[in-house]
Parts: structure tokens; sequence; C-alpha cells
């Protein structure tokens, strides 16, 4: 067993001891990526680093499948995926998420798994692409769907070790709206995924919402709604427009109130569909 020092930051090189710990030390714990979110808590607590644990930062990707670790940064990632047209999505949110000097530091583990993170770019994008968590537990390794894992967070000591992205030959984009070019965290953001056939119906579409509410989640009742169908930038608009305020409770926050996040989702999502429109057409 691992002699846990006297200190606020613990270093670990394998990912079971940051889970010795995390059970031991209970809720005084708190695991720590790159740390750009998490050390706004003023509280004292430990901090385990997980930045000594090589394969955490691993990014592979091939024809069938894109596979990142949680120590990846944004910049890594935008780096890896970007002109893959069914990864844009996952390219814009990483590449255009808060700073350059963030996007540096900041990890893919830390945006999905960050306490009260309300604003996270890549967990819609991610959403969008149909991706999986995969979970290191003291009874093993558990994999599951990002939305389950958002909507019902694991009760007991774990670490996310990487997600799983499938590969398709859809098309995908991530729209975001800002107060200010740069700096700010979006007022709402959406990430759209889909096969776009040469009469215009679209297929295996997936919608996710970001900052609206507390947590990112997919957009099903549109889904429902556009799927298997032909669509234009304006008809997906007025099928958003009168879905918003049903299917979504705008956040109410410093940044921006929860109606104006409604008000300007279906334009939102109307550019979301005319970037993957553009983009099919360019292929």
């Amino acid at each position: 067993m691992m002699e846990i020092p006297q200190q606020s930051l613990i270093s670990v090189t394998r990912v079971s001891q940051a889970l010795d710990i995390l059970t031991r030390l209970g809720e005084t714990a708190t695991v720590m990526a790159g740390g750009t979110w998490v050390m706004r808590e003023a509280r004292e607590r430990t901090f385990i680093s997980l930045a000594e644990i090589p394969d955490l930062t691993d990014i592979t990707l091939d024809d069938q499948v894109l596979v990142v670790g949680a120590m990846a940064t944004h910049q890594d990632i935008c780096n890896a995926v970007i002109g893959a047209p069914d990864l844009a999505a996952l390219a814009t949110a990483a590449g255009k998420s808060a700073t350059p000097a963030i996007r540096r530091m900041a990890t893919l583990g830390g945006n999905l798994c960050a306490r009260d993170f309300h604003s996270a770019d890549l967990a819609p994008a991610l959403l969008a692409l149909n991706a999986k968590v995969t979970l290191e537990t003291s009874s093993g390794r558990e994999t599951l769907s990002l939305e389950d894992h958002l909507n019902t967070p694991v009760d007991r000591p774990h670490i996310l070790h990487h997600v799983t992205v499938p590969r398709t030959s859809g098309r995908s984009a991530h729209v975001r709206l800002m107060q200010r070019q740069a700096g700010d965290y979006p007022l709402a953001v959406v990430s759209l995924s889909a096969a776009i056939h040469p009469d215009g119906t679209l297929h295996d579409l997936r919608i996710a919402v970001g900052s609206v509410e507390k947590r990112a989640r997919r957009w099903h009742a549109l889904e429902a709604l556009c799927d298997d169908q032909k669509m234009t930038s304006d008809s997906i608009r007025a099928h958003a427009a009168a879905r918003a305020s049903q299917d979504f409770v705008g956040r109410d926050a410093v940044d921006g109130q929860g109606w104006y996040r409604l008000r300007v989702l279906p334009a939102l999502v109307a550019q979301a569909f005319t970037d993957i429109s553009l983009s099919a057409q360019g292929a």
C-alpha cells in the first residue's frame, strides 16, 4: 500500500496509486489534470496529479476509431483530428475553447470531470460524436457512453482513462456563441453530427447542447423530428425554435440569462447544419 505523504499535492505514476489515495482519503482528495479549473477550489484538500502517468496522454487515430487519453490537452486533440470531416466538431471544440495558453494545459479528463463547469466545450462535441468513456475503478475497467456518464456520475472512486470515438462517413460541426471573441465561456453551444444523403436527407443525426443548462446533453426530441428527413437550414431552425423552450430550462448566470440562451439555440442549430452541408458539398 502506498504511503500517503503529508502534503497538498501528490504526483503518482500509476492509475492504481491514484485510486488507492482516492479510496483512503475520500472527499478530501481531488484528482488534478491540467489544473486550469480545479485549482479554483479554495478549500484545503489533497490534490492528486496525474501528469506523470504516460499512457494517459496517448492519442491514436485510424479509419475505425479515435482513442484519446484523459490527460491529452485540448491543443493535442485539435492537432490530432484537424482535417477529419467526421471529427470537425471535436477539432473546433478543442481548438477554439478558452485561450491558447489554457488550451495547452486544459485536458480532456478535466473538461469532462470538472465540478460545476457548465460551459465545457468538449462535452457537447463528444456527445454528438457518440463517444464512450473508459473508467478505471478498484474492480477494473468500465466502459459506458459519455451520455450515461454525464447523466449518472459514478459514485465510487474512479479515474477517467480514455475516451473512444467511432469514425463515420458523416460530417460534424461545433458552433458556440460568445459575448466576446475570445477568453469568455460560451453562452450556448451546439454540436451536430450527421450523414447527408445526395437528396438532402439526414441520417444518423446527433445534436448536443452545452452551456444552456448545468450539463451538456443530447437534444433527442429535435433529432427525432429531423433524422431521416430532408432538411434545410430554415426548416431545422424552425423545428429547433418550436422545441427549445419545451426541451430545455435555460441557466441564469452572471454571463447570461436563461431565456437568452434558449433564444439563440435555433440559430446555432441552423449554423451547425449549414456548416456540415457546406462541408459535404465541398467534398
